[in-house]
């Protein structure tokens, strides 16, 4: 959509910063950060349904090169650019753009809040509990057991792949746009504090 030379209306370029042009990183199975990224994924993906995982090596190096050796054997498809769909973001934000200009021109106008039929998603619940009971369910096995469980991110618990996830995805994304990688230590503690900023901010908003 948007090559490096590409300018903006006003003739300016449009990878200018703070906007940062990305780059695709190729996948390395010789690349720890990279194997990291994977098991850990892996391993909360296996968590949320409910599949057993190692309980002695998860967290070991042995283990991520394993994970990163299966994932280098997945043969992934090779990216095409879709003229059609890049047509179609172009218009779309053509339009947003357009929204915008009016909407400066026109007086604000107050939005109606949305209302939920809280009847409708009870209905929905139903429909789906129903449609569970049809599946092949072992008689030893609860319908519970076939749901998918929620994690809460708990930053403190090293073993529960979440700061692990977060520091790999992190700098992945890091190199994607060259910025300052960060270590794994650096990561935990700064996620722990944008908990507690988020809280004390709202807080503040709330009191206010």
């Amino acid at each position: 959509m948007y090559p490096l030379d590409t300018k903006t209306k006003e003739g300016t370029l449009f990878w200018s910063l703070p906007k940062r042009a990305p780059t695709p990183t190729a996948f390395d199975k010789e690349d720890m950060l990279h194997c990291t990224f994977i098991a850990s994924l892996a391993c909360l993906r296996a968590t949320i349904f409910y599949i057993a995982i190692p309980t002695k090596t998860p967290r070991t190096e042995e283990f991520r090169k394993h994970c990163g050796e299966v994932a280098s054997q997945v043969k992934v498809a090779e990216f095409k650019p879709n003229e059609a769909k890049a047509k179609e973001i172009q218009a779309e934000i053509s339009k947003a753009d357009q929204d915008k200009e009016e909407s400066k021109q026109e007086p604000e106008q107050e939005e109606a809040e949305e209302v939920v039929d809280q009847g409708s998603l009870e209905k929905q619940k139903e429909q789906f509990i129903a449609l569970l009971k049809t599946l092949p369910i072992k008689k030893d096995k609860k319908i519970e057991d076939y749901l998918i469980k929620a994690e809460d991110f708990e930053k403190d618990e090293d073993a529960n792949f979440h700061i692990d996830f977060m520091y790999s995805m992190g700098m992945c994304r890091c190199r994607n746009y060259k910025l300052t990688e960060m270590d794994w230590l650096t990561v935990k503690l700064k996620a722990g504090r944008i908990v507690a900023a988020l809280a004390t901010t709202t807080a503040c908003v709330a009191g206010l």
